[in-house]
């Protein structure tokens, strides 16, 4: 069998959607699948056409970036020569979906996977969703052949805004063994961790103000670490300059893994205040290594503090953040072995080859 993966973007370009894509390519690899990545990504620093791992990536310039990832001519003709058994197209909120079910030919068979948080990023962005939803509806969901969501928050949603019934709900994977060889040991003085890019949506600026009033507070001895890089850097560190907290707080970029894993171990607690999520891997990883989390209580990680798992603030208030921050560093640090929603990436690329079978 021979799978084509679309994605905006593929390794070393790092983010939640090029994580699975990578994950699931190398795991069905090792099943003994063809897999081919289309993606639209092609700079100086990336090669046009290269194996990685076995996976076979093949990379295009785009005529428009992020956030439409509008793809060159060559796209096209390539993908019309393509003769893969399935197309897997990442991502609702570009237009790479459009194209790959426009181009679908023969007895090819479409799977797309949303990753869909309901929300455009700027009320531009989101105006322009709005828009697309109904070319989505009319062009791409009849020529699918079967939707995988990652999350019960996320099928509720896209049921919602979507005319479509083959649904398929398939938690997202993680390296579940990774992080049993992590020992969780918290350091003084408590660090709070943010882990993601560093853009509007991801709220980074309220977790500053809610870090500001827990100095303010007496909190003097704790630290903020920010791993992660994005447009709104500057603005960001000149705005904890303004807050009087630049000595508390850390920036930090381009972690390997191994020492992104010991920022999590060093961690007295995670926070994560986006609401445009579908499904949140730092959160998680956060758990199962035993870090306290804090995150939105009417968000798409609402079920995490509704079972216990994790602090929730209702508001963006610096004043309810804060308190947030206190209750999850007072919490006594637990691994959590098993949590529902969850699979490691083998139960996960073994889900998506059973859907690849039934076609």
């Amino acid at each position: 069998m021979h799978v084509l993966q679309v994605t905006p973007r593929y390794p070393p370009h790092m983010g939640g959607v090029e994580t699975v894509v990578q994950k699931l390519s190398e795991t069905l690899v090792e099943r003994g699948m063809a897999i081919t990545v289309y993606t639209v990504d092609l700079s100086k620093s990336t090669y046009a056409r290269k194996k990685i791992h076995a996976v076979l990536v093949k990379r295009f310039i785009p005529v428009v970036g992020d956030p439409l990832f509008l793809p060159e001519p060559r796209f096209i003709l390539s993908m019309l020569k393509e003769k893969a058994d399935i197309i897997h197209v990442h991502n609702i909120h570009i237009l790479l979906p459009l194209f790959a079910a426009l181009l679908k030919h023969g007895n090819q068979k479409l799977v797309l996977q949303p990753h869909y948080h309901r929300f455009g990023q700027s009320a531009l962005r989101h105006a322009m969703l709005k828009l697309y939803r109904h070319l989505l509806n009319a062009a791409v969901l009849p020529r699918a052949n079967a939707v995988i969501v990652n999350s019960a928050y996320e099928a509720k949603i896209f049921s919602e805004d979507f005319q479509c019934k083959n649904i398929l709900l398939v938690p997202e994977g993680i390296d579940l063994e990774e992080f049993k060889q992590v020992r969780h040991t918290p350091t003084a003085p408590k660090k709070i961790l943010y882990v993601g890019v560093l853009k509007g949506y991801k709220n980074v600026d309220k977790i500053l103000e809610g870090f500001a009033r827990l100095i303010a507070d007496g909190n003097t001895s704790c630290e903020l670490v920010i791993v992660g890089k994005g447009p709104q850097h500057d603005f960001l560190v000149q705005m904890a300059r303004k807050l009087g907290i630049s000595q508390h707080v850390r920036w930090k970029k381009a972690l390997s893994r191994r020492q992104l894993l010991h920022e999590y171990a060093e961690a007295s607690a995670l926070v994560l205040l986006s609401s445009l999520e579908s499904f949140s891997r730092v959160v998680y990883e956060a758990l199962y290594i035993g870090v306290p989390v804090v995150v939105l209580k009417n968000g798409p990680l609402a079920h995490l503090v509704q079972l216990g798992l994790a602090e929730g603030v209702n508001s963006l208030s610096a004043v309810e953040i804060a308190h947030a921050f206190q209750r999850a560093m007072a919490r006594k640090s637990q691994k959590i072995e098993k949590i529902v929603g969850v699979l490691d990436w083998k139960e996960y690329s073994e889900k998506i080859a059973e859907l690849y079978s039934k076609f």
